[in-house]
């Protein structure tokens, strides 16, 4: 990170830095930086956007792997009510 020129507390987790190397975009719930040295502060949030997108992505096909084999886990144990 370059030398800090000014920040911008955007919400209670996100903050927005100007620094000499660009800008830089952190979230306090990820513990991380979602965008480093983006020239502008546009460019950091489309930054940001798209990883959440990615994120995202990968979470629900997680949950829907997930849903799909505790389904068939408990399809196992349930019985036919017209028999």
């Amino acid at each position: 990170m370059g030398k800090h020129i000014s920040s911008t507390k955007l919400t209670e987790t996100l903050t927005l830095s100007e620094c000499s190397d660009g800008f830089w975009l952190y979230d306090e719930t990820r513990g991380m930086n979602l965008s480093m040295r983006a020239k502008t502060p546009q460019d950091a949030f489309v930054e940001c956007i798209s990883y959440y997108q990615g994120r995202l992505s990968k979470v629900e096909n997680e949950h829907r792997e997930l849903t799909a084999k505790v389904d068939a886990f408990v399809s196992q144990f349930v019985e036919g009510g017209d028999d």
